[in-house]
C-alpha cells in the first residue's frame, strides 16, 4: 500500500500537512510567499527579509514537482524545500 502524497509546511511550532492535490500553486510576493489551496484557502508567509532566491526556490519547486511529497521548512533559509520522490 503506497502512502498518500502530501505537502508539509513548517514554521516554528506550526506544522500543516495536506494532500498534495490540495495545493494549487505557490506565488512570490514582495513580502514573502503565498500558498494557494483548493477552495480559496491561502496561507501567506510574511517575511520581509526572505531573499528573492529563497522565494523562487519555494515557488518553482511547488509548481514543478506536482507528483512528489514536498516539505517546506520556512525556518531553514539554506534548504527551504525538500522533495521526497519516493
Amino acid at each position: 500500500m503506497s502512502e498518500e502524497v502530501t505537502v508539509t509546511i513548517k514554521k516554528g511550532d506550526f506544522k500543516l500537512v495536506v494532500p498534495r492535490n490540495q495545493l494549487l500553486d505557490v506565488s512570490e510576493t514582495h513580502d514573502g510567499v503565498v500558498f494557494n489551496f483548493k477552495g480559496g484557502l491561502q496561507l501567506h508567509q510574511i517575511d520581509q527579509y526572505m531573499q528573492q532566491s529563497t522565494k523562487q526556490i519555494i515557488a518553482n519547486t511547488a509548481n514543478s514537482y506536482t507528483g512528489n511529497r514536498l516539505i517546506f521548512d520556512l525556518n531553514n533559509s539554506r534548504q527551504p524545500v525538500l522533495v521526497d520522490a519516493t
